[in-house]
């Protein structure tokens, strides 16, 4: 009875740890609207033009990089905000040039109703795409991205899809949570799966052992 106990305590544990390597793999969502995180605000208004061109959060202070495709800009009069020298930004990708975060809001003034694609880079390799994501031509267009899961964010990109004339005046009011100057290790679900593995064949031997002593 007690040999039996321990086999079954053995594959128990085994099913935890394959599900909790299951369940490790990436959790990113970009929603439309502002959602407030725990998260702080990026300072801008810095009159600098470039490509990459930085912000500050307000807290941690830590360095926010902007880069796109064109030069760039962070007006000094003003909301903070970042636009295209020639006025018609296209793609943008932000990050903390080293660092990770796990939130970033935003706010996307759009020349005419159409879609965005996003692309969210994880720390440790994971890509997620949300594409035809629509925006509207008439006023603001607020996305909050969210990863969960302990995944952590390394950059986000988005980049005007539909139609061909569609542009963003400025991308405003950026706020970023869980802002970190290095990179959080995720849980790999390659050692949970080995840890499961090994489990299993503990309980297969003990089991093994138990039926030749009978």
């Amino acid at each position: 009875m007690k040999q039996r106990k321990i086999i079954f305590s053995l594959l128990a544990l085994a099913a935890i740890s394959i599900g909790s390597a299951m369940s490790a793999r990436a959790d990113v969502v970009v929603l439309p609207g502002n959602i407030p995180q725990t998260d702080e605000n990026v300072l801008l208004n810095t009159g600098i033009s470039g490509n990459p061109i930085f912000g500050t959060t307000n807290q941690t202070g830590l360095a926010v990089r902007f880069s796109s495709s064109e030069d760039i800009t962070a007006p000094s009069n003003g909301q903070a905000r970042i636009e295209a020298v020639d006025g018609t930004l296209t793609t943008l990708t932000i990050d903390l040039n080293g660092g990770s975060f796990t939130s970033l809001i935003l706010n996307l003034d759009a020349s005419v109703n159409g879609t965005v694609d996003f692309t969210v880079n994880e720390v440790g390799g994971g890509v997620n795409n949300f594409n035809g994501l629509a925006v509207g031509g008439s006023g603001s267009n607020f996305f909050t991205v969210i990863a969960s899961n302990n995944q952590r964010i390394l950059s986000v990109t988005f980049t005007a899809s539909s139609p061909v004339t569609l542009t963003f005046s400025d991308a405003a009011q950026f706020r970023i949570g869980g802002a970190s100057s290095g990179l959080t290790a995720v849980p790999e679900p390659a050692s949970m799966l080995l840890l499961g593995s090994g489990l299993i064949g503990l309980a297969s031997g003990i089991r093994k052992r138990w039926k030749n002593k009978k």
